[in-house]
């Protein structure tokens, strides 16, 4: 029998073989799954290396020009300026809201004059305890405002505290506690506290830009927005200058903290910054970025 008869033979044998036919069906299947599994998992890694490759950061972070104050005269203006940076990699367009946090403390108002004594103890002065008095988590640190407290103690030496009797302490989550733009219903003790915004790039629905503004903030429902894109690296114009303590600024205020704080949302420059930041047709933070969204 030659090569090519052996070859016809085996064929034959095989073929008549129902469970051997079978079994090499099932290996073939085999084959095919593992081989789609395989091209799959590799279409969808070459997708997945594609995007990555491409998904640079989006970052974006607030700037201050600010020093603490310690002393601060009833009167007097402290720098604080505020812009924010692109510091990503992809453009961003970015807002800011503000929020305010206020600790004064007791006074002692009685006037308790002694007796052959040029000394008066009271009169709006500020009411010392001592360190006896201050238990290990009733403290309020500066930095820490959840520590910013009614009956906290706050250290000013060693063996020295003042006690808060007036808090203002706002959540960063709670957007309708956020600094209101040109309120005129703004009551004491935030009031004494006035904010110089830079007025020429900062618009509202009072004063709208006109054709050709451009780089400036536009406030709008506790938001000031941005007008333009950041690209990398770029900053936008100071959104504050100072802030300023009025002159009539109660006594029973005095020795008191307040902090502001600027909270920054950041946003690639997708459609979807309409419906994430929940503006409305309405708005005129609508009409600004339509045109600059894709």
């Amino acid at each position: 029998m030659n090569q090519k008869e052996k070859r016809k033979h085996l064929f034959q044998t095989f073929v008549r073989s129902k469970g051997l036919f079978a079994c090499f069906s099932l290996v073939l299947s085999l084959l095919l799954v593992v081989g789609s599994t395989y091209a799959w998992i590799t279409s969808a890694d070459e997708r997945v290396n594609r995007t990555d490759a491409n998904q640079r950061k989006l970052s974006a972070m607030v700037e201050e020009d600010f020093t603490q104050v310690f002393h601060w005269s009833p009167g007097t203006s402290k720098k604080k300026e505020i812009r924010v940076t692109n510091n990503g990699e992809v453009p961003a367009i970015v807002r800011l809201s503000l929020h305010e946090f206020f600790v004064s403390f007791e006074t002692n108002v009685a006037d308790n004059h002694r007796e052959n004594s040029a000394v008066e103890e009271g009169n709006g002065n500020l009411v010392v305890y001592p360190a006896t008095s201050v238990q290990p988590n009733n403290t309020i640190k500066v930095k820490d405002t959840d520590t910013w407290k009614i009956n906290n103690y706050y250290s000013v030496s060693a063996n020295k505290y003042y006690k808060g009797n007036q808090v203002i302490c706002n959540s960063l989550d709670d957007h309708s506690l956020a600094y209101v733009y040109n309120d005129t219903g703004r009551t004491m003790p935030l009031k004494a506290m006035e904010l110089n915004f830079q007025t020429t790039k900062l618009f509202d629905q009072a004063k709208k830009p006109i054709a050709g503004d451009a780089d400036y903030w536009y406030y709008e429902k506790g938001y000031f927005y941005y007008s333009e894109i950041l690209q990398p690296n770029e900053s936008t114009e100071d959104l504050l200058e100072s802030v300023t303590l009025n002159p009539t600024y109660a006594n029973q205020y005095k020795g008191a903290l307040y902090k502001l704080v600027p909270l920054m949302d950041a946003h690639d420059i997708t459609k979807s910054l309409i419906s994430d930041w929940g503006i409305t047709s309405t708005d005129f933070a609508y009409d600004m970025y339509q045109t600059k969204l894709h």
